[in-house]
């Protein structure tokens, strides 16, 4: 899901979205596509909630021990921004691509993103998740964020090492996504970067690439 514009690029599992420069074009085409395709009685409005398998975190013993509380910080800034996305993975889709049509936008649709998200990532995955909806496709019923570690920490700026994985998006009929879209089964292992924005944690970019497991 590949994410030129902010670093990522894996074509094989959720991160590798369109580049953010083209998103006007890209929300455009999502929009008219949602117009043209409609919506009908069959389509589903009530995945499974998604099921967060066991994940741990702790202080990198690498760093210096005194920045094991911001590190803790950090790692649960993280945690919560891919919890957050997740959660909006699996909200029911032909209401959302209704309201997209309608005119609302991915602030109105997804305002969460913005409390751990900032540009490029925030339009990234705001991107992504129009892409997700739009085409009608429930979000994983389970996922596991793993053992994350801040392997780089400035005074406002830290990364990630990181491997999740999770079950895949489907279709109404219970079948994989596209690739592209996080369909399928698998892991991305990668690096996220987060910037410290008045006073909170954010993430800001990263890479990443495609695994079968972590």
């Amino acid at each position: 899901m590949t994410r030129a514009g902010i670093g990522y690029a894996d074509s094989r599992r959720r991160w590798s979205r369109k580049a953010a420069t083209a998103a006007v074009l890209v929300v455009g085409a999502m929009t008219m596509a949602a117009c043209s395709s409609g919506t009908g009685s069959s389509l589903q409005t009530a995945p499974p909630k998604p099921k967060p398998l066991s994940t741990s975190s702790t202080a990198n013993p690498k760093l210096p021990a005194s920045t094991a509380s911001t590190q803790q910080a950090v790692l649960n800034a993280w945690l919560a921004a891919d919890q957050t996305l997740y959660a909006y993975m699996d909200e029911p889709p032909a209401p959302l691509r209704a309201d997209l049509v309608a005119g609302q936008t991915t602030a109105d649709l997804f305002p969460k993103l913005a409390d751990y998200y900032v540009n490029p990532a925030l339009q990234s995955e705001g991107i992504f998740l129009i892409k997700l909806k739009t085409q009608l496709l429930n979000g994983p019923t389970t996922y596991n964020l793993g053992s994350p570690t801040v392997t780089a920490l400035t005074a406002t700026t830290a990364t990630v090492a990181f491997c999740t994985s999770d079950t895949g998006t489907t279709t109404a009929t219970g079948q994989p996504g596209p690739l592209t879209l996080d369909g399928g089964a698998g892991g991305a292992r990668g690096t996220s970067n987060l910037e410290l924005v008045a006073g909170s944690w954010k993430v800001a970019s990263g890479q990443t690439m495609g695994v079968t497991k972590c």
